[in-house]
């Protein structure tokens, strides 16, 4: 057995795959404990399917437009996706969504509790609190809207914050919530777009998630009252 068979198999979701080529370096490492078993997308022309064949991964496109149209449910959708994940081929230890933008609903999630937690991460571009809270307290002090949804960083820049950041979560059925694994923060700069902004913001994100992931494949993560308690 190779030390990549002898990792634990992970299943990621994404977008167009912007953070996969940090996942994949992170796994290629010898001392980590996952490996990549499978890559899905919600986005026909996501450019991380092509980029992950070309490296050996199965990699899919899960068409939720498709389903729509012949009558399925989003309930339905989640379901099949979690049962094509769970296949004997694939039976990820961990499923990471790093840019997927579909809420995934308890029929899903209902797949991947083990011990009252959901195995199941999220990615997302702002800093959020570890419940339903509208804001968050920054280590400074200061107090900014948690921002969820698909435009986060635009919001940021927005709403006129001095600081945002990312944040890896557990997921839950409720949007952009659950509890936090890791956090960073950035810190918004005079003339910032959302390209500058977002390219800091995405540089700590590939920080943090590949810890994330190693935190909880070792057996290092506990929720306690809705809140995670790194153990060791």
């Amino acid at each position: 057995m190779n030390s990549q068979e002898a990792k634990r198999p992970i299943a990621v979701l994404i977008g167009g795959g912007g953070r996969l080529q940090a996942i994949a370096d992170y796994c290629q490492r010898p001392e980590t404990a996952a490996r990549i078993a499978i890559v899905v997308s919600h986005k026909r022309q996501s450019p991380g399917l092509e980029w992950a064949r070309e490296r050996g991964w199965p990699a899919v496109y899960w068409n939720l437009v498709h389903w729509r149209k012949q009558g399925g449910t989003r309930e339905e959708f989640d379901e099949a996706l979690a049962r094509f994940l769970t296949q004997p081929n694939y039976s990820p230890e961990l499923v990471v969504m790093a840019g997927w933008d579909l809420v995934l609903s308890a029929r899903f999630l209902k797949h991947f509790a083990r011990d009252g937690t959901y195995r199941v991460l999220n990615l997302h571009p702002a800093l959020l609190p570890d419940g339903p809270g509208a804001s968050y307290r920054c280590a400074d002090g200061t107090v900014i809207p948690a921002f969820r949804g698909e435009d986060a960083i635009a919001a940021a820049l927005k709403a006129g914050v001095p600081r945002t950041g990312c944040t890896v979560h557990i997921a839950t059925p409720s949007f952009d919530e659950g509890p936090v694994v890791l956090r960073s923060e950035v810190p918004v700069l005079p003339g910032d777009s959302a390209e500058s902004l977002g390219a800091r913001i995405h540089a700590e994100e590939e920080r943090i998630l590949p810890q994330a992931i190693e935190l909880f494949l070792r057996g290092r993560v506990r929720v306690e009252g809705g809140r995670v308690r790194v153990m060791g």
